[in-house]
């Protein structure tokens, strides 16, 4: 199964009404949940798609996330698809951000690793990282915030 459709299935999955899915295409084998959970399937290991402790106030709004108006200027960095977190290029490498690193706009700020695919994610702001919500090997979930960054005036 191509990459653009396993992709597709997680968007329908992600938008349905649906709270786990299972899918076995000959050696192929797709797990998903939307539980926050883990769930425990024989042959499976335990997997969280979607991890409530990393959630923000008020998550894919752009209004401030407290009542700080300080708050106003941060922005969430969200996972454009389900897969494997890495900080760095290699796990011998630094990390491609830190927290208070000063970060513009197009920079690489993680890796999310799905099917074999390396998929670098850029920062979508000129800014300072205020929060990293994960860490190298975590399972990452669509739309999952991975960092906030606090954007320049």
């Amino acid at each position: 199964m191509d990459f653009k459709r396993i992709q597709e299935l997680i968007r329908y999955f992600e938008a349905s009404a649906l709270t786990t899915l299972h899918l076995e295409d000959g050696d192929f084998k797709l797990s998903l949940s939307k539980l926050t959970t883990p769930v425990t399937t024989p042959g499976n290991i335990n997997a969280i798609i979607t991890n409530p402790d990393l959630a923000l106030q008020n998550p894919g709004r752009k209004e401030p996330l407290a009542a700080d108006p300080e708050a106003a200027f941060l922005r969430q960095v969200k996972s454009p698809l389900v897969g494997t977190y890495y900080g760095g290029g290699t796990p011998e490498s630094a990390p491609y951000a830190k927290l208070g690193q000063t970060v513009k706009k197009g920079d690489t700020l993680c890796i999310v690793e799905a099917m074999k695919i390396m998929n670098e994610i850029a920062s979508p702001y000129d800014g300072v990282i205020e929060k990293i919500n994960a860490k190298d090997g975590d399972v990452i979930g669509f739309d999952q915030i991975l960092m906030v960054i606090r954007v320049k005036e």
